[in-house]
């Protein structure tokens, strides 16, 4: 009998050591902060609950950092982290907030759009809560973040999403995605208010294009694309050429009509806004990969991808072999972090440069590193050492 209790006690004493040493690492990535190095033409953080007061004190809050020229010319809003298990797109976000010359215009930049979902992983996925870039002065880390806001933020999920305002019926979780709950609602679900604040800062600033970062899996048909809405068709259409005969292969999609809630769809139809989503292709979100780790994340080579890709199962070029070329003449092996980053700011640069050809009125000047650069550099060399950097240019996400 004692030995029995001896043992319950002790089953009891360890399950609380490894609930408090799991608790802790929940804790620490929901607390980790991420540092960024603003370029010189940083003018001014806010944050997103300035257009919505409600979401002040939430993790729905999160900062937006504006860079202006002082000189007239079009306003750009650029949205990293809307998905943060797609954490390339925020890393897109710090490289062109760290390297920004704005000459005309205004431009402004949320590198967390869904700060909650940045603070969990993707529950029962197995993967690494962090990944590394490599620079000259060491490793900058950032967080993997999950697909929807945070349960511990929104909960319970209802049996059917019913999106706001058409009424459409989504999948249950969806009500959790960013990118399905705009144009938001202002007294809304915590996913909702985000997206109804992002929606007030387009109209409230009169931003004339819009640019949604995402990553898809290879598996997924709108994958290496742009996504448009009606009134960015030629825009989207023109750049995705220029980028296909001249830098790496590109697509461009209409924003389908019937399927609301998504940004490059309520963001056009809401706003006066110019509404581009990009997609670049992540191995690390794909169904059909192997061990979830880092190095997939930054290398992007998977064997089974390979076989899938022999197979012809894939919706964009992936060879691990020996590789395909871009119009560069560089060879890429796999999917590799430093690939799907250059995608992001050339899609974005050329973009603007067919909205300065096509409303002149709208024009903007601005420069960042494109493709070109980071791969011929690499990722690392556009991000700042904070302790080498002016503090007042040195922020925490």
């Amino acid at each position: 009998m004692k030995n029995s209790i001896s043992l319950k006690i002790l089953f009891l004493v360890l399950s609380g050591i490894l609930g408090i040493l799991g608790g802790l690492e929940f804790w620490e990535l929901r607390h980790y902060k991420e540092t960024v190095v603003v370029s010189e033409d940083f003018t001014e953080k806010i944050m997103l609950s300035e257009y919505l007061p409600s979401l002040k004190g939430t993790w729905g809050d999160t900062p937006i950092y504006i860079f202006d020229s002082g000189v007239p010319g079009g306003s750009m809003l650029i949205l990293g982290g809307t998905h943060p298990y797609e954490p390339v797109t925020t890393v897109a976000a710090y490289v062109v907030m760290e390297n920004i010359d704005v000459e005309s215009g205004k431009v402004y930049i949320i590198p967390h759009a869904n700060m909650s979902a940045s603070t969990l992983g993707m529950l029962g996925n197995a993967y690494p809560k962090y990944f590394s870039v490599e620079t000259p002065w060491g490793e900058q880390k950032y967080r993997i973040g999950d697909r929807g806001t945070n349960p511990l933020d929104q909960w319970p999920d209802p049996f059917t999403y019913v999106h706001y305002p058409s009424g459409q019926n989504l999948a249950y979780q969806d009500i959790r995605n960013l990118n399905r709950t705009f144009p938001g609602r202002e007294n809304g679900t915590l996913t909702e208010r985000i997206s109804f604040a992002i929606m007030e800062l387009i109209r409230n600033e009169n931003i004339d294009i819009f640019f949604d970062y995402h990553e898809a899996s290879l598996t997924y048909p709108v994958v290496s694309t742009y996504v448009a809405h009606d009134d960015s068709m030629d825009i989207g259409m023109m750049a995705a050429m220029m980028l296909s005969a001249t830098q790496f292969p590109m697509k461009i999609e209409a924003s389908p009509k019937n399927l609301r809630g998504l940004t490059h769809r309520e963001v056009g139809d809401f706003s006066d806004t110019l509404a581009l989503l990009m997609e670049t292709p992540e191995p690390f979100i794909d169904r059909v990969v192997g061990k979830m780790t880092e190095d997939l994340m930054i290398e992007g080579i998977d064997e089974f991808l390979q076989t899938a890709a022999e197979k012809g199962l894939l919706y964009c070029d992936y060879d691990i072999k020996e590789g395909f070329q871009d119009a560069l003449g560089n060879t890429i092996i796999g999917a590799p972090l430093d690939y799907r980053v250059g995608r992001h700011l050339s899609g974005t640069l050329e973009a603007i440069n067919w909205l300065n050809q096509f409303f002149p009125e709208k024009a903007m000047s601005v420069s960042f590193p494109g493709y070109a650069e980071i791969m011929e550099n690499g990722t690392g060399n556009y991000l700042h050492d904070p302790s080498q950097a002016d503090k007042s240019r040195v922020f925490e996400n």
